[in-house]
């Protein structure tokens, strides 16, 4: 008899590949010969898993590194789980580098990858490359080690005249793409809080935006993704439509912009009291006694806006 839907909230295999590091493959061979986990189907027949699933596939996945075999710890319960784990990071780290060298050698690669096939204007190699690394390293570090300093690269490169206008739509593009395609794999519990994330009328790069949004959406809120240069009304109204908590604006070019005030001021008056609006990107600091006037939270990374994120979740 085929399981029914589930009500609480359950992850697309994209998105536990995505977490744990495991391929397809290997996750569906786990399931059939051991039973590591019994996912649910939904109504289409595509596997479903839970928060508990995905914590215990990640944890076997690091066993497995550590050199576990999975025949020997597959039926483990999850306490013990957490014991071999930690057992084994302690006893690799006297042999091993630190994970952090790791992760930061495997972010140089990534990078130099990257940004090389930004030169040879080859989109699929870059595309092949980022979705790659997506699958390695979660959306977290994706973010924080490899897409923002891309970026940050590229503009400097840009600057300095050293890359031009078509490389950087070209990587534009692509890490649209990708941004998309992350997001597209998280599935947020039905109660989850919304997020509405644009950018104001005037401010047409929506990178930004779309770092915040994956940003948000990898920690379980709900996100209306609307894109860039909207009016203040717009915003508000779908804010207002879907009970937005919060409102997430982007602001990185231009730096000067007068009617930036207005149109905060504006957002505000056509928001409930209990929306907050938060603000971020490279021009922000310009904007910072605008966002003040209107109460907004003003962040300097994503990894701020985490945090935000978190500690708005605890308090609903």
């Amino acid at each position: 008899m085929p399981q029914s839907e589930p009500t609480d909230e359950r992850h697309p295999m994209r998105l536990v590949v995505l977490r744990t590091g495991l391929t397809p493959d290997l996750l569906r061979a786990w399931e059939k010969r051991y039973g590591v986990v019994t996912p649910v189907r939904s109504h289409g027949g595509q596997r479903l898993y839970s928060d508990a699933d995905v914590e215990r596939l990640s944890l076997l996945a690091r066993a497995v590194k550590g050199g576990r075999a999975i025949g020997q710890i597959a039926k483990l319960p999850l306490r013990e789980l957490q014991r071999i784990v930690e057992k084994d990071a302690i006893a690799l780290s006297v042999i091993a580098p630190p994970v952090s060298a790791i992760a930061s050698e495997s972010r140089e690669s990534i990078h130099a990858a990257a940004l090389a096939a930004v030169e040879r204007f080859d989109a699929a190699e870059l595309e092949s490359t980022l979705r790659s690394a997506a699958m390695r390293l979660g959306m977290d570090e994706m973010l924080d080690g490899v897409i923002g300093p891309l970026l940050l690269t590229i503009g400097s490169r840009w600057d300095a005249g050293l890359l031009s206008p078509a490389h950087e739509h070209l990587a534009t593009a692509v890490v649209r793409r990708t941004l998309t395609w992350m997001m597209e794999n998280g599935t947020p519990p039905p109660m989850a809080p919304a997020i509405v994330v644009a950018t104001l009328a005037g401010q047409t790069h929506e990178l930004g935006a779309m770092l915040a949004a994956a940003a948000a959406s990898s920690h379980g809120w709900r996100v209306v993704y609307l894109g860039a240069n909207l009016p203040a009304r717009d915003i508000a109204v779908a804010a207002n439509h879907t009970r937005a908590t919060a409102v997430a604006l982007s602001l990185l070019h231009p730096t000067e912009d007068p009617t930036i005030a207005g149109a905060l001021r504006d957002l505000r008056a056509a928001l409930p009291a209990s929306t907050a609006i938060i603000a971020g990107g490279a021009a922000a600091a310009s904007y910072a006694p605008a966002l003040a006037a209107v109460g907004a939270s003003q962040f300097g990374s994503i990894r701020e806006l985490r945090a935000w994120l978190r500690g708005a979740t605890k308090t609903r």
